[in-house]
């Protein structure tokens, strides 16, 4: 049995509200870092670079993720509205086949719920179209943040006495990016069984 496309876009808007939690922990990530690049000054100064991508990455993500989110929940919101028309052009259906009824008069009716259910299909899939873009979009910053966390690595091992530290950042970077990951996978998982 299909779920239905409304329990699907609001399990995909749990998902990317929990990469937004990830990334807002990734933005935290950032301010520590620039304050121990600040700290650390001259032994840091390629991190110190580093940390503005860091926090700039974190800041897309959220943005994206709100975004998205935003997307889901219209979708949960036109596919309950959709699936509602199609049950009220079924009940029409029965009531036109069952019933010696003024066929005129349903059939204006009918008419305005078949074109409303055709509006919202094609409003739904333009919807999903958009979020697997979005989903696609969040796997480039995904591998961004990797280049960043690769980037980090290399930064702390210049850093002498703040190399631990710089390294506990680097890891962070790289754990967070695939806490991100995961999420969006199962929302992409989510949506190719639709």
């Amino acid at each position: 049995m299909n779920t239905p496309i409304f329990v699907t876009a609001a399990s995909i808007a749990a998902e990317l509200h929990q990469a937004m939690l990830e990334a807002k922990g990734l933005a935290l990530t950032a301010k520590n870092a620039r304050a121990l690049a600040v700290r650390a000054g001259s032994k840091t100064v390629g991190f110190k670079a580093i940390t503005h991508f860091i926090d700039e990455l974190a800041s897309d993500i959220i943005r994206q993720s709100q975004y998205i989110n935003g997307v889901s929940e219209k979708l949960s919101q036109e596919a309950v509205n959709l699936w509602r028309s199609t049950l009220a052009a079924e009940k029409f259906e029965w009531i036109s086949q069952q019933h010696d009824t003024n066929k005129a008069s349903l059939t204006l009716a009918m008419e305005q719920c078949f074109q409303q259910r055709e509006q919202l299909s094609g409003s739904l899939q333009r919807g999903l179209r958009e979020l697997e873009e979005q989903l696609e979009e969040g796997d480039k910053h995904i591998r961004t943040a990797n280049l960043i966390a690769t980037s980090s690595k290399v930064e702390a091992s210049s850093a002498e006495e703040f190399r631990g530290q710089l390294e506990v950042i680097a890891n962070n970077i790289t754990d967070t990016a695939d806490k991100i990951r995961t999420h969006l996978s199962k929302a992409r998982s989510l949506l190719s069984q639709r």
